[in-house]
């Protein structure tokens, strides 16, 4: 009988729910303590779910696949979950081509599979060939990287990959050009002709990562996902086994949500949001400290230098998550009253997301297709 308190493969719930118009959510987890809440939501909606943790989260956290593993497994035994989710290396990113960027990724994902992880996401977009004018010879290396980590991951575990025009824009609007369709496709059709399987693909589909902000520094919703475009690419990858999966939702709209349903997208990340919440619910000493140190970190004179108009309160927005493993013990450490206030923000926000992305019910979906395997 399957232990619904650990983890089970990613391939079990997308293939399980294969033919159901929902998103799972994958929520990314960079302060620990917002995991419980957000398994809390899942268990009373019968939701299954990813949580999952992208390489540089791995880096400016202070958590190693195994800290994040134990952490998850711990709250699930603890509330007794039982219910079907996956532990998802999210973006092993691979930025050029040189044997130590190749390295990081092998050690990343050895480590991952060791500490149990049962969900891959392979990012080797940003090698992508501008000056060239066959797709093919655009995908080159991106394919090639791809191929060669994909071999270090366990079939029995679900694979992400991601295709996108890192850096390329449209010569007259000066906008980020989208991934089109021939790319998608063209992505896919090589993977499977090499043997490698993947169950998702994400894109750049006209969405970010993080916080969007107005000129005063203030968050705002926005809407930027290119939804046509989205399902053109789902329609053409959905003949192979593959499906969509979308980045950056924090700022999207709740309501905007079953459009994306409606566009095949079957994994939504959530990741910023639950950092938001989190600091939200610190101990207004610690944020203040936090923030302090936010202004004058090594990152912030990076972001401030690529734009010198920045606001404080922008500026604190995109480095704070820098100050995560500086203050790790203190935040490790907030007082129970904090984290029960922070545990009932992160359980209200995620059955809204639960109840948006409509995966109500998916978790006992899961449990029978693998009761048959």
């Amino acid at each position: 009988m399957t232990d619904f308190n650990k983890p089970v493969s990613g391939k079990h719930i997308f293939n399980a729910l294969k033919d159901r118009k929902c998103i799972i959510m994958a929520a990314n987890i960079r302060i620990q303590r917002s995991a419980r809440g957000i398994m809390e939501a899942a268990k009373e909606l019968d939701s299954a779910l990813l949580f999952e943790i992208a390489k540089s989260e791995v880096e400016y956290t202070g958590q190693t696949p195994k800290d994040f593993y134990d952490n998850i497994v711990s709250i699930a035994e603890e509330i007794d979950f039982n219910t079907p989710y996956a532990i998802h290396g999210d973006h092993i990113t691979i930025k050029d081509t040189s044997p130590e960027a190749y390295k990081g990724a092998e050690d990343l994902i050895k480590a991952e599979t060791a500490a149990g992880f049962t969900s891959y996401a392979i990012d080797a977009s940003h090698n992508f060939n501008m000056s060239a004018t066959d797709v093919g010879e655009q995908l080159k290396d991106n394919l090639e990287i791809t191929k060669k980590l994909a071999k270090l991951i366990p079939e029995k575990y679900s694979l992400e990959v991601e295709v996108g025009e890192v850096g390329r824009t449209d010569p007259t609007t000066g906008e980020k050009q989208l991934t089109t369709v021939e790319e998608a496709a063209t992505f896919i059709k090589a993977l499977k002709a090499a043997g490698i399987n993947p169950d998702l693909l994400a894109t750049n589909n006209g969405t970010s990562h993080g916080n969007i902000y107005d000129k005063n520094g203030n968050v705002v919703a926005k809407v930027g996902i290119d939804l046509a475009r989205t399902k053109a690419i789902a329609d053409a990858i959905k003949p192979y086994g593959v499906r969509v999966a979308q980045h950056g939702i924090t700022g999207t709209p709740l309501e905007f949500m079953g459009n994306l349903i409606d566009c095949g997208i079957a994994k939504g990340n959530v990741g910023t949001n639950w950092q938001n919440i989190s600091i939200e619910n610190f101990p207004p000493e610690l944020v203040k400290r936090m923030e302090e140190w936010s202004l004058t970190s090594d990152e912030a004179k990076k972001t401030k230098a690529k734009k010198p108009q920045i606001t404080d309160k922008e500026l604190i927005g995109k480095t704070i998550k820098n100050s995560i493993k500086v203050f790790k013990k203190d935040i490790d450490s907030i007082p129970d009253e904090y984290r029960r206030k922070l545990d009932s923000s992160c359980r209200k926000s995620a059955a809204d997301f639960i109840k948006a992305f409509q995966s109500q019910g998916t978790g006992s979906i899961v449990k029978k297709y693998m009761e048959k395997l």
